[in-house]
């Protein structure tokens, strides 16, 4: 207890950010045009504009001061500290009431006498208790009320300190600004609005510090694994992909992602698992009812194509070791990369894989159609799938000059493929739009009759016996 109520004093081991022009930011708060936001608690306050504000972090936790310009003595600290459910003081200090009858004799012991009872307030949109106190000796007395609030694991005390029971109240009214958020949610929120990975990275790193038992982490797991994958970070990949397995093991994207790694990597046997399982999922998973049907639809089409690329791409490189006839193995990874190519038709990787199973089976068109579908997908692939085309026209020595006319053909079939995958999801959308049009007018009907039938009528009537004969 004594390390947190030292939480006033706290000073000589701390780092001191002092109020200027531009914002100031660290992991746990910032100010800007003095208003205070601490991210680790959840909540703002803003201090008057010609105070001069300061934070304090120490190992309990943080004190915030505020005070007039010309004044060097603070007139309002406001301590907070995020409280573990295995330490001594959330155990002990339920509520602020609790926390101030341990407070209480500190300020005893430091010449203040308690005046009036411990009573409640309502400060912002939070209830408080306040208990007020005064020095015992007459000559420049001072002073101060102390008030406090223990919520989920957190604990905020606040000091206003004057030289009169009015310059206390007047200090007071910066308090009325006090506002509670949900710091939980607003951490979700900067990590699913931040797209550069590594600061996805980052922010994902602390939140899932500071909120390790959320609901939410498994999806700031995904979030991270993606930005993993976009660095070419594999063993990260698979390191977030898999915690977020674990605490979401319906999530169908997650399994795609991890097939594609290690098939990738050449790890085939996981990549067919991973894949297959994926596949299984998806082919039972529904739209929730709250999700839009296009972007679900092009979601979930993605998830499919990552899972069959992933066996395909793991095929085509068991085929490359094995001892005996390749084709059959070579045919299972046609097989996949076609049905990734149908789920995304501008998958110019798949596409580009393809290229190379049908070259491996001496499919000559098909792996020309197959290259020059890569090429007008116009995807990382496009520029090695061109030389390759180019490698093909030369080795059945065709005339090169009819590369990009085989080259449009293919993409006007990619162009139709997705005029038809827009018409289909616009078809269902439509579906849907009915469906949600009948749901309210049902509901309406429904309401309708109960408001027109007179109360006694609303009651279920008792039927006639039935007849005998």
């Amino acid at each position: 207890m004594k390390h947190l109520l030292s939480g006033f004093t706290l000073a000589a081991l701390a780092s001191v950010l002092w109020l200027s022009a531009a914002p100031q930011q660290s992991a746990g708060f910032q100010i800007e045009d003095n208003l205070y936001t601490n991210t680790r608690i959840g909540f703002t306050l803003q201090f008057p504009a010609t105070w001069v504000v300061l934070e304090v972090a120490g190992q309990a936790g943080t004190t915030l001061r505020g005070s007039p310009s010309d004044s060097d003595l603070p007139r309002l600290v406001v301590f907070s500290s995020a409280l573990s459910d295995s330490t001594f003081v959330n155990q002990v200090l339920q509520t602020g009431q609790g926390y101030l009858a341990t407070a209480r004799a500190e300020l005893e012991n430091q010449n203040f006498e308690l005046r009036g009872d411990t009573h409640q307030v309502a400060f912002g949109n939070t209830l408080f208790y306040r208990m007020d106190f005064r020095s015992r000796g007459r000559r420049n007395r001072t002073y101060q009320s102390l008030i406090a609030a223990v919520g989920d694991n957190s604990l905020i005390s606040i000091k206003a300190l004057g030289s009169s029971e009015e310059e206390v109240e007047e200090v007071l009214q910066s308090v009325e600004t006090l506002t509670f958020f949900d710091p939980e949610f607003a951490a979700w929120e900067v990590v699913t609005q931040t797209t550069v990975p590594e600061e996805v990275i980052r922010v994902g790193k602390d939140f899932l510090d500071h909120f390790p038992e959320s609901t939410l982490a498994a999806f700031v797991h995904k979030r991270m694994a993606i930005s993993y994958r976009q660095l070419n970070d594999f063993d990260n990949v698979v390191l977030h992909a898999e915690k977020a397995l674990e605490l979401s093991p319906d999530d169908f994207e997650v399994r795609p992602m991890l097939a594609l790694v290690f098939a990738e990597r050449g790890e085939n046997n996981r990549a067919i698992d991973y894949s297959q399982q994926g596949l299984e999922i998806l082919e039972t998973t529904e739209k929730p009812d709250d999700n839009p049907v296009g972007p679900w639809i092009m979601l979930r089409n993605r998830a499919m194509a990552d899972a069959n690329y992933a066996q395909g791409l793991a095929y085509l490189k068991k085929s490359l070791t094995m001892a005996g006839d390749p084709k059959f193995t070579l045919e299972r990874s046609v097989e996949y990369l076609e049905k990734a190519a149908e789920s995304e038709p501008e998958y110019d990787r798949a596409y580009f894989r393809l290229g190379d199973a049908y070259s491996r089976l001496n499919d000559a068109e098909k792996a020309i159609q197959s290259y020059a579908r890569a090429v007008a997908a116009n995807g990382i692939a496009s520029e090695l799938a061109a030389q390759m085309l180019e490698k093909v026209f030369v080795a059945l020595n065709r005339d090169v000059e009819g590369i990009g006319q085989v080259t449009q053909e293919q993409r006007e079939f990619i162009q139709q493929k997705l005029a038809e995958r827009e018409a289909s999801i616009q078809q269902l959308e439509a579906e849907e739009e009915q469906r949600l049009q009948r749901q309210l007018e049902q509901q309406e009907q429904l309401l309708m009759q109960q408001q027109e039938q007179p109360p006694q009528q609303q009651r279920q009537q008792p039927q006639p016996p039935a007849s005998r004969y």
